[in-house]
């Protein structure tokens, strides 16, 4: 996703902290996306969208610099972001709408769980229910429904499929769970400053571009075994005032290893993502799913050192 540029301007915004709610750093890091996520299973529609959703704005374009930075929710005309905002704004669009979240991470070089790749297509549903297909390197795909009368889960093994209850909290706004997922990316990135913020324009429709190559303190942290190197991350803003996407990359560096590391976060097909209750879902009875207070969509692998929305 990338056009001509019609503005550009490196900025160092004095911004207050902002509490990160979840830390989404996994043992390596990246964000973009529009991942398939799997091949659709039968009873599943997921529409997933291999092309990005760029389709034009609502409303006729601003001309001028200062106007187009301007248009953006939470931008100033002088290019200044108010994380905080950009956040709320983001959570409050999506959470109100249906759509599908991309999650990919990839690594080349190395060995270990550090190298592990993930691999997970989120669609959610307006009227709540919400399909999550993981097919993460080294385990056994999993694909879990859940609507407000239960979840389930279908894991994919050697021998054939199983299907149980899943323990998934039913209580909270799916939509606004699964939003929330770059809550550390969105708000650590743009706290700690950015190198350029450019309006680009790509098929009619127009983006906020942010490019930043400050390392954020908690990825050194997390990789203490290595050097962080050639950190850069793109965030990309829709004209609604959602995180359209977020992609970003870094090199680990040791005396016996060189890791690439490549993040990437899609927001897809807002407003436009259905859901379908899978033929193997067990038939609904007069007693529910069993539930419970913890919701493995928000715990992390082993690998990870965030709480960000997994299966």
């Amino acid at each position: 996703m990338s056009g001509p540029a019609d503005d550009a301007r490196r900025v160092r915004p004095v911004l207050p902290v902002v509490a990160i709610v979840a830390l989404v750093v996994l043992t390596g890091c990246s964000a973009l996306g529009g991942g398939d996520g799997g091949g659709a299973t039968p009873g599943e529609t997921v529409t997933p969208a291999p092309v990005p959703d760029l389709g034009p704005t609502a409303t006729p374009a601003p001309t001028t610099p200062r106007d187009r930075l301007g248009a953006f929710p939470a931008i100033d005309a002088d290019g200044r972001i108010n994380a905080s905002e950009l956040f709320a704004n983001h959570v409050a669009h999506l959470s109100s709408r249906s759509y599908t979240l991309s999650w990919e991470r990839r690594t080349a070089g190395g060995s270990g769980t550090i190298t592990q790749e993930y691999d997970r297509r989120i669609a959610v549903g307006a009227d709540g229910t919400f399909l999550v297909r993981n097919e993460d390197g080294g385990t056994d795909p999993t694909v879990t429904y859940g609507d407000r009368d239960g979840a389930y889960r279908r894991v994919t093994g050697p021998n054939g499929s199983t299907v149980s209850p899943a323990s998934v909290r039913l209580t909270d706004p799916v939509g606004e769970r699964y939003a929330e997922t770059v809550s550390f990316e969105l708000l650590t990135f743009l706290n700690r400053g950015y190198d350029s913020l450019e309006v680009v324009t790509r098929e009619g429709r127009r983006y906020a571009r942010v490019v930043s190559d400050s390392v954020p303190p908690q990825i050194p942290e997390t990789y203490s075994a290595y050097a962080v190197h050639d950190f850069k991350a793109t965030l990309w803003i829709a004209p609604e005032g959602y995180v359209r996407s977020i992609h970003y990359e870094f090199d680990l560096r040791n005396i016996d290893e060189r890791i690439a590391v490549e993040w990437r976060y899609t927001y897809d097909r807002v407003g436009r993502t259905t859901v379908e209750r899978p033929s193997w879902v067990p038939e609904r009875t007069s007693t529910p799913a069993p539930t419970a207070t913890a919701d493995p969509s928000r715990v992390p692998p082993p690998t990870v050192a965030n709480g960000s929305a997994t299966d």
